[in-house]
């Protein structure tokens, strides 16, 4: 049986990585008893992450892709979010991102 999550599909580009909130609605509307991070096929700090910064998305696939810890992926986007939040507005999302990095536990 191959496997239809969200992650193995957009990873497979089957889905586009905006397409996560139709596997969203169709965990709703289903009778599933695994959890949401489980369907969409993430880890559970994978989903905290998207849950807290939906735009980290392309990370968490990014990361899975290249076979890259998720930290390690997210350490990299907020040194880039950093030199382009020196030129705009982004800010904001560097503040989500590195909250999220402070909040992980050490492993």
């Amino acid at each position: 049986m191959s496997d239809s999550s969200f992650i193995s599909l957009a990873l497979s580009g089957q889905v586009l990585s905006d397409e996560i909130e139709d596997f969203v609605e169709a965990w709703h509307a289903s009778d599933s008893s695994l959890d949401i991070h489980e369907y969409l096929g993430m880890t559970f700090d994978e989903y905290s992450l998207w849950v807290s910064d939906p735009d980290a998305i392309d990370t968490i696939l990014t990361a899975r892709h290249t076979e890259r810890p998720l930290r390690e992926a997210v350490n990299d986007n907020i040194r880039i979010q950093e030199r382009i939040a020196a030129r705009s507005d982004e800010a904001g999302k560097l503040v989500t991102l590195t909250r999220w990095i402070a909040a992980q536990p050490d492993r």
